[in-house]
């Protein structure tokens, strides 16, 4: 199954595959370059599947090159920083190209990463929710740091798939 990873640039997406793998979180930042590529097994209602992670870069100079994935895409995990409204605003833009070039049944989750930054928060739970209720796809708000609902959130969405 394979599950890709979207949204800008900064917003955590390799930060939380590293916590939904590996049970891990780095401080070193480093920046996607295309896209990285990783394997997880996993039981979904006690059937064995492989998840393909595929994390592509956020910034726009990729753009083209990550949406040449987007065909082959069985879900997606679509992620803002919580912290950043410009991340959140992009969230449209994003959904476009998902429509345009993901297949039309494909399973797509609504992602507010960086939930440990409570004080920062610069979109509301509520906002997020009612993005996510308008294109009908789940939502979660995560930690990649803590890792809160970052298991739940890559299970659901395998599961819907």
């Amino acid at each position: 199954v394979r599950l890709l990873m979207v949204g800008d640039s900064s917003c955590g997406k390799t930060s939380l595959v590293l916590r939904f793998d590996q049970n891990v979180f780095s401080t070193k930042f480093v920046t996607t370059i295309g896209v990285d590529y990783r394997d997880k097994m996993v039981k979904v209602e006690g059937v064995p599947m492989r998840l393909q992670l595929w994390d592509t870069a956020g910034q726009e100079r990729f753009r083209s090159l990550t949406s040449n994935f987007f065909g082959r895409a069985d879900g997606f995990v679509l992620a803002y920083d919580i912290s950043n409204r410009p991340s959140f605003d992009h969230v449209v833009g994003w959904m476009r190209d998902i429509k345009q070039r993901a297949p039309p049944d494909v399973d797509i989750v609504l992602c507010g990463n960086k939930s440990d930054l409570e004080n920062d928060r610069v979109v509301s739970v509520e906002e997020g929710k009612m993005l996510a209720d308008e294109y009908n796809v789940g939502f979660f708000e995560t930690s990649a740091l803590t890792g809160n609902n970052v298991e739940d959130m890559f299970m659901s969405l395998a599961a819907e798939i």
